[in-house]
């Protein structure tokens, strides 16, 4: 485990653990680390743990990330006692050492599961060996009683104090399992080590299997997960009676069969008689939820008249199932949280491969200034934004807005940003560029999904701006005099993707001296705030007119603005806000 601790510009000592695989860092609430200072962008830095492994990667904060007094570009690794500076805030990251838990430790969960193959027990061509999966028939139990000879006996997840058994046998069985438990893994290394360990504490025992359910704790599917026969090999016949195993499994009693060739239940179990079984137990594995169905089942069998299974021998092996079954349920937990963690590493992959998408450095044109800012609603989403450098003094700058956010925006997102760089260059014509990105987008086939698209060719020797709106929120022009207007207003076409014959066309204007363009996605103007009010234009063209520094102050006080008004609660949409200023002289 590693943490951060605060050295310098904080509330020094201050430690926060590095718990999950992406840690970021920033003066936002939302933030895994928060950092009290104005200086420090809202999403300033992350640290990325794979494996054991971490790096620091910035992002794109205004002021820059530094580790041991270098400026970072990209992702770099981090080592015990690193020091990181977000402006005046200094972290000191350790990667603490710790030892491994004492794996004889029953009181601590040591399970470490696998995801269950269950195709390893499907048959050529995909056809599934029956012989290992059953099914539980809807009807009932037949009305007819279990014979004298057959104990039934009502379990549950408690089941550790039992009145007729030597306490001292009852403890040294429990030691048993938990040992040999604890010592495995996952699921499919935890069965067959209980039922190794059952033949030793039963050692008339001569066959045993357990059977779990396919799936759900409600599924009728039966999956065989384990068997074992006398000589330490796998069985390779294994007698079920599905009556007994239904019987354990809807009524959660375990069933003592002290001689199953006088149980007349068993007269017509084809299994047991090939078998020759003698004696027999099948014990149901239980949870603490008494509303749940049972796990599966345990039953183990003899062919030994001479040392047939007593209601002694019941209640042991109950109580050692109550131990396996804790075992399995925690086994399986552990299972989901390996194949979540899993998918949160899928996740954050697609971040950083989105991430990448995005311009790595804002334009540095003399006599302009630019300044952005994105932020997706979930770890990845479909707001877009790009400058594209063309020759002859010219630069396009792009905005879009894939309709619906997470993976299904982000995949769209991508092949936006690879379509819109390919027709802008080789295009004649920001109008023609736009109309074969449209063909483009409504021949991907991806249904009925579209984009909102603004694309603004600025003409930095002439000041000109050719303006293409795609259904687009239309863009913001500040004066220099703090007057507001609509840049391009009354030009808007369809959005991208609805009709692939949609022709495009552009209009022109200006910039004069000391003007400023806000382009922005509807994460800003339809922000809402507990009151379930929303943010709108007039409040973001209120905030543009009343900042009058640079164009960076200014996409800040926005941003700000809208948390502001937000009660800093989690994003609804995708946000992405774009500017550019022409300075003034």
């Amino acid at each position: 485990m590693a943490v951060l601790e605060v050295v310098q510009g904080g509330d020094i000592g201050t430690q926060y653990p590095l718990e999950g695989a992406r840690t970021v860092i920033g003066r936002h609430p939302n933030c895994t680390v928060v950092l009290r200072n104005g200086a420090v962008s809202r999403q300033h830095a992350q640290i990325l743990e794979d494996h054991g492994q971490y790096a620091l990667e910035d992002l794109r904060s205004r002021n820059g990330c530094y580790l041991n007094g270098e400026r970072i570009e990209g992702r770099v690794p981090l080592r015990n006692g690193d020091e990181i500076r977000l402006c005046e805030v200094v972290l000191s990251f350790k990667d603490l050492v710790t030892e491994p838990l004492p794996k004889t430790d029953a009181s601590i969960p040591m399970v470490v599961g696998e995801t269950v193959d269950l195709s390893a027990l499907s048959g050529p061509e995909g056809v599934e060996d029956e012989s290992r999966i059953f099914v539980l028939p809807e009807a009932q139990l037949p009305a007819e009683d279990f014979d004298s000879g057959t104990s039934t006996r009502r379990v549950t997840a408690e089941d550790s104090s039992l009145s007729r058994i030597d306490p001292n046998v009852k403890l040294r069985g429990v030691l048993a399992i938990t040992r040999a438990l604890n010592r495995q893994l996952g699921i499919d290394e935890v069965l067959p080590k209980l039922l190794e360990t059952l033949f030793s504490i039963f050692p008339q025992t001569e066959q045993g299997f357990v059977l779990l359910r396919d799936g759900d704790s409600k599924s009728a599917r039966l999956r065989l997960k384990a068997s074992r026969s006398r000589g330490d090999q796998e069985a390779d016949a294994v007698a079920i009676s599905m009556t007994v195993v239904r019987h354990a499994l809807q009524t959660k009693e375990a069933i003592l069969s002290e001689s199953v060739p006088d149980d007349t239940r068993f007269k017509g179990s084809a299994a047991l008689s090939k078998m020759r079984i003698r004696s027999m137990m099948c014990v149901p594995l239980v949870t603490q939820d008494e509303e749940e169905e049972g796990l599966g089942v345990i039953q183990i069998v003899t062919r030994d008249a001479k040392h047939s299974f007593k209601p002694d021998d019941l209640d042991l092996l109950v109580t050692l199932a109550s131990q396996a079954s804790m075992k399995i349920v925690n086994a399986r937990l552990h299972e989901e949280a390996l194949k979540r963690r899993e998918l949160e590493r899928d996740l954050e992959f697609a971040t950083q491969v989105q991430l990448g998408f995005l311009p790595k450095s804002r334009p540095d044109i003399d006599g302009y200034e630019f300044a952005d800012y994105y932020e997706a609603a979930q770890r990845v989403g479909g707001d877009y934004f790009d400058y594209i450098r063309l020759p002859n003094d010219q630069l396009v700058i792009a905005i879009g807005d894939v309709a619906g956010k997470g993976i299904p925006a982000a995949l769209l997102m991508a092949r936006l940003y690879s379509s819109t760089r390919f027709q802008v260059l080789t295009q004649d014509g920001l109008d023609k560029a736009i109309t074969g990105l449209n063909v483009e987008i409504s021949g991907t086939g991806l249904g009925h999904r579209f984009i909102t698209f603004l694309a603004l060719q600025l003409n930095i020797k002439t000041h000109e701006v050719t303006i293409v709106n795609a259904g687009h929120l239309t863009p913001i022009l500040r004066l220099k005099d703090g007057t507001i207007s609509t840049l391009g207003e009354g030009q808007s076409n369809l959005p991208l993707g609805i009709l692939p014959e949609q022709q495009y066309s552009m209009t022109k204007a200006t910039l004069p001296p000391g003007s400023t363009v806000i382009a922005y996605t509807d994460g800003v103007s339809e922000a809402m705030s507990d009151s379930r009010k929303i943010f709108g234009r007039a409040r973001l063209e209120k905030a543009v007119a009343n900042q009058s520094g640079s164009v960076a102050d200014l996409i800040d006080l926005i941003v700000e603005e809208v948390d502001e008004f937000s009660g800093g609660s989690a994003l609804r949409d995708d946000t992405c806000l774009i500017g550019f200023a022409r300075k003034d002289g």
